[in-house]
């Protein structure tokens, strides 16, 4: 967790949680009716477990909140390509992931850790969106605070009515 640096940008990937952990379909036998093929599914319950267990959205919650205190922009990243993209002529090719660990590119010959490569990807894509001008908000900042209340109202209702009573003031000419 960010424990007292000032970071000013951080970066996460928007991974839709909800489609990792999706079930694995059954495959039915084609000659033997009624019975399925082994298609996985023990495996894949414990990855969905394992995936679950991390809590990634509570971890982006807690990173939102602190980073409103200390400034930070955080960035949420969409990841599609990050790790078939190489990072040094950005040229995308399924083939260039040769597995879960080697990134190599087709295009250039660059070598490198597929996981490495993806994160610079990310990066790059997340600096590149900070640059971009937003419209007056700043990521993590608080909105600001509406004036409620008895107070609010009380000053309200006397300058409407001071108002009405006395047009000069209100800027209108008497007739």
């Amino acid at each position: 967790m960010l424990t007292g640096r000032k970071y000013r940008l951080d970066l996460t990937e928007a991974l839709a949680t909800r489609n990792m952990t999706a079930d694995v379909a059954p495959r039915p036998d084609p000659e033997r009716p009624g019975v399925f093929l082994p298609n996985g599914a023990a495996s894949k319950s414990s990855l969905n477990r394992s995936i679950l267990d991390k809590g990634w959205h509570r971890i982006e919650l807690a990173t939102r909140s602190k980073a409103r205190y200390t400034g930070t922009c955080v960035i949420t990243v969409n990841p599609a390509y990050t790790s078939q993209t190489c990072n040094v002529c950005t040229v995308v090719d399924r083939k260039s992931r040769e597995n879960q660990a080697v990134f190599r590119c087709t295009s250039c010959g660059q070598t490198e850790h597929a996981d490495v490569n993806a994160a610079k990807n990310i990066l790059t894509a997340g600096r590149a969106e900070h640059t971009q001008p937003r419209p007056g908000v700043r990521v993590g900042a608080r909105k600001p605070r509406t004036r409620v209340g008895r107070k609010a109202n009380r000053q309200a209702t006397a300058a409407q009515a001071t108002a009405q009573t006395e047009p000069e003031l209100a800027g209108i000419p008497r007739t």
